[in-house]
């Protein structure tokens, strides 16, 4: 006869009593292991997310190199910086810093950039602009809006005004920022005679002597959540807002004479101005027209002074190591926050008899 086991309750409940749980210790093992992987991790996310605004900065860039080149075949000569006075009014001849220097907010006072805007599909844009009217005399305030192919999303310059004063009439007009700015000169962003390609009243492509693919034409900057920073201002041909300079004296200067001479035009890079450049994310101060918060600025790493007479300011970026920029060839380079001094000034100079090749 078969013996038949009856299990007990007791026995069930003692069975179920041998299972055995994490302890402590071993829960506090796991989370560090599962923190490790993360942060392991995470540089690796952060890398490939900044390599995608990166590509998205360079491929705004490839466009506005484009739109260049696209306005130069409609008009048979190269933006201009912006809207100026007269030039028998605008230009002005200081002894203070020896040269000739452009009042860069005199007349309409429209950027380079807003005259590209039919060339990269904003036309409706374009067309608020009342070009008979200063650029602060818009009742739509077209300067307020922030197209999404001048904006740079490694920056977050989406949503920032910069509030612009004039000496003149002493109005304050609210412009919105972007990231892209023009080389007006390897000298000053509002110096006359040593010329860059987004020259500050225009110049043809054939003056471009040295080649469109040894030019630097548009690079990029970074904008302050402050509204007495022009720096980023997309609509004003200002010094750090759309136009970047590179503060190298060139072999002709200072000079004592008053009158214009073509030969300046050519430009040679002088010793003397090694460590006093604006390199990409350089050290030295954007000269500007307003610097009204100077620790902000050094704790973001955006220095600046205040100069009126000779002006100018880096291409800066939030990448890594550098920044975007396009040639006037439309194609687009990585300029590194190491870049040779004399290497930088000869890309940017348009007449200088050297092909220098992009890095």
């Amino acid at each position: 006869m078969t013996e038949r086991r009856v299990i007990r309750e007791s026995d069930v409940c003692r069975c179920v009593g041998k299972r055995r749980a994490f302890t402590l210790v071993e829960l506090l093992v796991v989370i560090a292991i599962i923190g490790a992987l993360i942060a392991l991790l995470l540089p690796a996310v952060q890398a490939a997310r900044e390599a995608g605004r990166r590509a998205q900065c360079a491929n705004n860039q490839r466009q506005l190199g484009l739109a260049v080149l696209n306005y130069e075949q409609s008009h048979s000569r190269l933006p201009a910086a912006g809207e100026f006075g007269p030039f028998s009014e605008a230009v002005r001849y200081t002894s203070g810093v020896y040269h000739f220097f452009v009042d860069v907010r005199s007349g309409p006072n429209r950027s380079w950039v807003v005259n590209l805007l039919p060339y990269i599909e904003q036309q409706s844009l374009f067309s608020q602009f009342d070009r008979s009217k200063r650029v602060t005399e818009n009742p739509s305030r077209p300067q307020l809006q922030q197209p999404a192919s001048l904006l740079c999303p490694s920056d977050d310059a989406s949503g920032r005004i910069y509030q612009a004063r004039y000496e003149t009439d002493g109005e304050i007009t609210p412009f919105a920022k972007a990231n892209y700015a023009a080389f007006t000169s390897p000298f000053h962003t509002n110096d006359i005679d040593t010329l860059g390609a987004m020259r500050l009243y225009g110049q043809e492509l054939r003056e471009v002597t040295d080649g469109t693919s040894c030019t630097s034409l548009i690079s990029e900057v970074r904008t302050r959540d402050h509204e007495n920073d022009q720096r980023g201002a997309w609509a004003l041909p200002w010094s750090g807002a759309t136009l970047l300079a590179f503060d190298a004296h060139p072999g002709w200067y200072p000079v004592s004479s008053t009158k214009l001479d073509k030969s300046r035009d050519n430009f040679e890079f002088t010793e003397s101005s090694l460590g006093a450049t604006q390199p990409p994310n350089g050290k030295n101060p954007d000269v500007l027209y307003e610097c009204p918060d100077l620790a902000g600025e050094q704790v973001e790493k955006m220095p600046c002074t205040v100069n009126a007479l000779y002006m100018s300011a880096a291409p800066r970026s939030n990448h890594l190591g550098g920044v975007n920029t396009v040639f006037l060839d439309g194609s687009v380079h990585f300029f590194s926050d190491g870049i040779d001094e004399a290497t930088m000034a000869y890309l940017i100079a348009t007449v200088d008899g050297r092909t220098v090749s992009a890095p």
